[in-house]
């Protein structure tokens, strides 16, 4: 099972690579500290960083750049990765061979994510490196696994809750298992791993009911996985008279995932801190709103809050920053939970009629991105010069200061820029969409699953 090594020094790109992740390292369990989406996501980025490089050293490095992909950070943004460099040094996982029995030969142990890590600029270049290290009791684990799941970090990118993330890296595991069917333990067993919350953080409800284990985390997490990555995933309870006492899953494969894969993978999603800011919230405390929320609650929240502001048949909204930061805390706007049918016979949870346009419209948006994109680059220097001419003139004071920033600083290569340039060029061009046209998109992916 050995792979190709790139030596220290070499770029490594990790938002294209598969992650070989020791079971170990899987179906961990948070004992203090929570485990967020982006801690997750950046701690698998740092595990296939270090998984291609050369073995010779301690210390494994990368560009600041591939490692949060194609997302509007520099050198001189740095907080968020800041934030959850410091947040896997601190937080202390207890991990195993994937259950909580205590069969004869099994192992169990408790660890940091990474034992260290620095952000430094490199004088010559001003290119900035991430440099990190693993505790050395788990680091062969870690980087040479004997028992492992093959993830796919494009498919990480596009999972959107910690739970749903979680979820998809056990199932994974046991796609290849002649069952399909992952280890059955306790409702109580799975919450702090799919939470991310420690038992001792978890609020008395959350604890000791299992309908609000499975609506607020079971339920979505499913339909993110089922929707977005290549295998499809069914709920198994097991009860004891009318209880739930213990929960599996069922593993099959699809061919491809339901919805469309973004071509621009990125670990954050930078566009929701942007528009945070636009509705008045500052920047540093967006950053901080965005490191401890799951983004389909922020998402859910600012939709919400946009809406608001922009009624005209309601008294006028008298703090937008109030507003969501009440809709994050309180959940009064809850995130999507389902999405539409996956095809095969399966049908996905049900979910209100405006959530899935949503959800729609914003698969419909990347499509239309990348079909401007490819306009775009079929025009000659001069089209493109006043195409973006237009855009600075038309679209961009009507953005938010970060926004503006962005483009006067990094043009195109700013991934939130990037996105509301060629979302402003699909409008140019082929006017807002039609229920018509979301139509069509449906039918042509419906083909093509």
């Amino acid at each position: 099972m050995a792979t190709k090594r790139a030596k220290k020094t070499d770029v490594v790109s990790p938002s294209s690579a598969e992650l070989r992740k020791a079971v170990e390292a899987i179906a961990i369990q948070p004992k203090s500290g929570k485990i967020t989406l982006l801690t997750r996501k950046l701690f698998n980025v740092l595990l296939a960083v270090a998984q291609q490089a050369d073995e010779s050293g301690d210390t494994y490095r990368a560009l600041l750049s591939d490692i949060v992909a194609n997302s509007a950070f520099d050198s001189n943004d740095t907080a968020l990765v800041k934030e959850h460099l410091r947040r896997m040094v601190s937080v202390q996982v207890e991990w195993s061979t994937g259950t909580s029995s205590q069969k004869p030969g099994r192992k169990w142990g408790i660890s940091t994510l990474i034992a260290d890590a620095e952000i430094l600029e490199d004088p010559t270049t001003r290119r900035v490196w991430v440099e990190f290290s693993f505790a050395p009791k788990i680091k062969k684990k870690l980087l040479d696994p004997v028992q492992y799941a093959r993830l796919s970090l494009q498919f990480q990118s596009q999972l959107r809750s910690s739970a749903g993330l979680a979820l998809y890296e056990i199932c994974v595991r046991y796609l290849t298992n002649p069952s399909h069917l992952t280890m059955r333990e306790s409702w109580e067993w799975w919450r702090p791993i799919l939470s991310g919350t420690p038992d001792t953080e978890a609020g008395d409800e959350a604890k000791r009911e299992y309908k609000y284990f499975k609506r607020d985390y079971l339920r979505p997490a499913i339909a993110e996985v089922n929707a977005v990555t290549n295998i499809f995933v069914e709920l198994i309870e097991h009860r004891e008279g009318r209880r739930v006492a213990e929960i599996q899953f069922r593993v099959t494969e699809r061919k491809q995932p339901m919805l469309a894969l973004d071509e621009h993978p990125n670990v954050f999603d930078s566009t929701l801190v942007d528009r945070m800011v636009k509705i008045g919230i500052p920047l540093k405390e967006a950053q901080t709103l965005y490191a401890d929320s799951e983004e389909n609650r922020i998402r859910a929240a600012l939709q919400m809050t946009e809406q608001r502001m922009r009624s005209t048949s309601l008294p006028p909204v008298r703090s937008a920053p109030a507003l969501f930061k009440d809709a994050l805390k309180k959940g009064y706007a809850p995130p999507v939970e389902a999405l539409p049918s996956t095809g095969g016979g399966k049908t996905a949870i049900a979910a209100p009629a405006d959530d899935l346009k949503a959800r729609l419209l914003g698969e419909y948006s990347a499509y239309r991105r990348r079909e401007a994109r490819e306009l775009y680059e079929e025009q000659g220097e001069s089209e493109r010069e006043i195409a973006r001419q237009s855009f600075e003139e038309d679209e961009l004071p009507g953005l938010g200061a970060h926004m503006r920033d962005d483009w006067r600083r990094r043009g195109l290569d700013s991934k939130i820029v990037e996105t509301a340039f060629f979302d402003w060029l699909a409008r140019k061009t082929w006017g807002e969409p039609t229920d018509g046209d979301l139509l069509a998109f449906t039918l042509s992916q419906s083909r093509a699953a």
